[in-house]
């Protein structure tokens, strides 16, 4: 962890898609083959990519974390690999970025970019790729369910997929192991074959929908639970789509006596302290995918801390936070789960219905 500096963040937030197309017209020039392997728009193409990293590269900046900029190369990494295409490209892409930034930079800004990048480069040479271990096992009880789930959901058949997952319940699993051991598992795997090219948006679109429908399902039917007199609200922060992880967990707080209030992806901060004041929240949980939001994590934080007539206990949790796990105390929340489950046991500790 470093020092985070927004002044350059800002200039490579508002200068993003110059310096990226500096960078692709070095990459093309240093490498014609590049231009040939990524027809027919090698341009626009490397301009797309350049953009995005120098955009994640602001945001580790921004908050003092090399490892944030590290953890999106590696996807990146996965990306390349899944498509077949060669890694070293992705390496002489970071190297004319970094170039373009001494060339055009402010000597102490474009050092502290070289920092970074060159934390990238290292870890893409020196560090073996990571098991995938979201891929599901058949030979496992549970993940055949989960794949018997997205045979049946990716084949149009979802009353079916739906009439699985409910069966596993009524088989003697609760609620919160479906979840837990059935459905985020199937959401992990659509994504890793997302990633993998091996299916489409759209099919990973229709497992989502499905799966948010699934989990209306099961929850609405579990009636006689009593209440605990604490209310939850959970919210992805603005540029945030993805929040069926943040469903899931509303969902178990429900299981557990509390109120739940989801209230759903991409909220503008201001409108939350009014929202936590209607509702008498105790917890909110803010989630961020992307390593881009973690700033809208924090600004959110401090609108809630200013605004909010309530002293509410807040939560951070999400991929953005899980390469570099101490970060949630820089954006001021209370405390981070990596996982669903722990989001709850901790939320519980934190409304004091819990022992610390």
């Amino acid at each position: 962890m470093t020092q985070a500096n927004p002044f350059v963040a800002e200039l490579l937030e508002r200068g993003a898609a110059g310096f990226a197309g500096y960078a692709t017209g070095l990459l093309l020039e240093r490498d014609e083959g590049i231009s040939q392997r990524y027809e027919p728009d090698a341009f626009g193409t490397w301009k797309a990519h350049l953009t995005q990293r120098i955009i994640e590269l602001a945001a580790a900046l921004a908050t003092g974390e090399p490892r944030l900029f590290v953890a999106r190369l590696h996807w990146s990494r996965k990306a390349f690999e899944a498509r077949g295409h060669d890694v070293e490209d992705l390496q002489l892409s970071l190297l004319a970025l970094r170039d373009v930034m001494s060339q055009n930079m402010p000597s102490d800004a474009a050092a502290e970019c070289d920092a970074y990048i060159d934390a990238a480069l290292n870890a893409l040479k020196n560090e073996p790729p990571e098991i995938d271990a979201s891929e599901l096992d058949p030979d496992v009880p549970h993940d055949r369910v989960a794949l018997r789930y997205l045979q049946q959901v990716l084949e149009g058949n979802v009353a079916g997929a739906i009439e699985t997952v409910k069966r596993a319940a009524g088989s003697g699993l609760g609620v919160a192991d479906v979840y837990l051991d059935i459905l985020l598992p199937a959401q992990r795997e659509i994504g890793r074959l997302w990633h993998l090219g091996e299916v489409t948006i759209s099919e990973e679109h229709l497992v989502t929908a499905t799966t948010q429908r699934t989990m209306s399902v099961l929850s609405n039917a579990e009636s006689d639970i009593a209440p605990n007199g604490k209310t939850m609200v959970a919210a992805a922060v603005a540029g945030n789509v993805h929040d069926i992880g943040l469903r899931a967990v509303s969902d178990l707080f429900q299981l557990q006596g509390w109120r739940a209030i989801f209230v759903g992806s991409d909220i503008p901060s201001g409108e939350l302290p009014n929202t936590l004041s209607y509702f008498d929240a105790d917890v909110v949980l803010l989630g961020a995918t992307l390593s881009t939001q973690i700033q809208k994590v924090a600004e959110t934080i401090r609108v809630i801390r200013d605004r909010c007539e309530r002293d509410v206990k807040i939560i951070v949790g999400g991929a953005a936070f899980d390469e570099a796990p101490d970060l949630w105390r820089r954006v001021g929340s209370d405390g981070y789960s990596q996982t669903v489950d722990g989001a709850v046991d901790l939320g519980s500790r934190l409304a004091g219905l819990r022992a610390a």
